[in-house]
């Protein structure tokens, strides 16, 4: 997996005591690659739920996509997380990601709510620009 997802690799590889890293495979080559985190307490976003899992990296290699891998490991996620008891499953997407936004909604997943990214721009310096 190092070689072929070497950034999430370096993210993820010390955090999986609360995290399940699910991995599709062919041939012994890592072909996707996906993290679930399970937490046992209020959710802060949806707060009557108390046991629940996030969704955090799905990842298929540009190689195999569209052969049913996301779906794979989405499915497998779902049932690791019915397993231990979770209430819900979430996760997070931008809303320019069709190919994932498809996949997750195929997969059962519905909007729970929208976060808004607001910006300010800098000028080059990093200092923000002087009013006129």
């Amino acid at each position: 997996m190092r070689d072929i997802f070497p950034e999430i690799y370096e993210e993820y590889a010390g955090r999986l005591r609360r995290h399940l890293l699910l991995v599709a495979r062919t041939r012994r080559r890592v072909i996707g690659v996906l993290f679930l985190q399970w937490y046992e307490e209020a959710c802060y976003f949806d707060p009557a739920v108390t046991r629940y899992a996030e969704i955090h990296e799905v990842h298929v290699h540009p190689d195999f996509r569209d052969r049913g891998v996301a779906t794979g490991l989405v499915k497998r996620a779902l049932q690791e997380a019915t397993r231990r008891g979770c209430e819900a499953v979430y996760l997070v997407t931008d809303d320019f990601n069709a190919p994932a936004r498809r996949l997750y909604e195929r997969s059962g997943f519905a909007a729970h709510n929208v976060v808004i990214r607001y910006k300010k721009t800098l000028t080059s310096s990093g200092r923000p620009r002087a009013p006129r």
